[in-house]
């Protein structure tokens, strides 16, 4: 097979926790188990983070200020240029840094992959920059790539800036380590524990409010009020961690929440296991890429509870992995958790049906698969065209 060299240009990247960076890593680092190479690019945060990350090749740039959720980093031009890669890959909503990406792309005239995690939106100054970027920037970005990724299959026809019959569009959903995140040796809480215990993860920041982590908290506070005796744990830290905890004591519900801050990758294996049901009610179709969480959940045959906006949400319904409910509705939430506490025998079936999915559907065995064939099929296309080129 030929080996490719490939340049992942992203806003960050690990030790940085968060979605994408997660999904960057655990891709790239199969892409280098199979021979290719590869380098990534992005801003020094943490300050003094690594150069090499299991194998991989880190360009870490200095940067001053953000705009939005983006670091403004010095000599990005410059460092892609410096790579000749045979591939770039970047992402959206990481604007800016797709956007180098695809200038350089361009100019020495290498495939563009760009995957399409959600649109670039928000509030304030990063929602006027959104709409400016939206409107005149990003179909211009479009235009420059080879081909588009989205990881929700609904997403193309959702996004008013894609067009779901684009035949440069194509999905590929994320995936888990189905062998890090499995069933609790110990089968976790018992069905019949006295509390029904529920898990939430996510970063607790203003970019992630479309988690629904204050929907989540209300539908805690029905159920408490009607008598139901449930517990939620809440992995995660941000800015807003204390906003949240301010939540949950004016609802009464302190004394049953448990903030358990950052939870390390090894030790979230750890945390679906201790939960009956893991709960996602995100907020925003246009926000919410894929929610990754539930599938991590489902791994460790979890029970899920989410809204009609996440990326799997399609499989949840038709597999019965879970429960899905209204976005923006704790009534509705706090119904489906009643549901699940007044038939603890669903819990065990659904988390069964759930890592049956996950295994068959959504291991990253697929997911480098799929992007591995597409690096391949578009070098070839540039090799191919060169050939005819020259011949001319």
């Amino acid at each position: 097979m030929t080996s490719l060299s490939i340049l992942d240009v992203v806003v960050r990247f690990h030790p940085y926790i968060g979605g994408v960076e997660n999904t960057v890593l655990d891709l790239n680092r199969r892409l280098i188990a199979r021979g290719h190479r590869v380098v990534v690019i992005c801003a020094d945060e943490p300050a003094g983070s690594p150069d090499h990350v299991q194998g991989i090749d880190v360009v870490r740039l200095p940067w001053r200020g953000k705009l939005g959720n983006t670091n403004l980093a010095w000599g990005l031009r410059d460092a892609i240029r410096r790579q000749r890669p045979d591939v770039i890959h970047t992402h959206i909503p990481t604007a800016l840094y797709s956007d180098a990406a695809a200038d350089v792309a361009r100019e020495m005239g290498v495939p563009l992959v760009l995957t399409y995690h959600n649109d670039l939106i928000g509030e304030g100054l990063k929602g006027l920059f959104g709409k400016v970027y939206n409107r005149f920037v990003l179909p211009g970005l479009l235009e420059r790539c080879t081909r588009v990724v989205t990881i929700n299959p609904n997403y193309a026809a959702k996004s008013p800036h894609l067009a779901a019959t684009d035949p440069k569009i194509t999905c590929v959903p994320w995936g888990v380590d189905e062998q890090l995140f499995h069933p609790p040796a110990d089968g976790g809480p018992p069905a019949d524990a006295p509390e029904l215990v529920l898990g939430f993860l996510s970063l607790l920041d203003e970019h992630h409010r479309y988690k629904g982590l204050d929907v989540l908290l209300r539908a805690v506070a029905s159920l408490r009020q009607g008598g139901r005796r449930v517990r939620l744990k809440v992995g995660g830290a941000g800015a807003e961690q204390g906003l949240y905890r301010q939540l949950a004591a004016e609802l009464g519900i302190a004394d049953v929440t448990e903030f358990l801050g950052f939870i390390p990758g090894p030790d979230l294996p750890g945390f679906y296991g201790s939960c009956h049901v893991f709960v996602l009610p995100s907020t925003d179709a246009r926000r919410e890429g894929f929610g990754l969480v539930l599938l991590e959940a489902m791994s460790c045959a979890r029970a899920v509870v989410s809204t009609p906006i996440v990326g799997m949400y399609g499989d949840i319904e038709k597999h019965e992995t879970g429960l899905l409910v209204p976005p923006l509705d704790p009534d509705a939430l706090a119904a489906a958790l009643a549901r699940l506490d007044g038939e603890r025998g669903l819990l065990a079936a659904m988390g069964a049906r759930g890592r049956r999915l996950v295994v068959e559907r959504y291991t990253w065995t697929s997911v480098t698969d799929a992007y591995e064939s597409i690096y391949l099929e578009v070098a070839a296309a540039r090799r191919g065209s060169a050939t005819t080129s020259s011949s001319k």
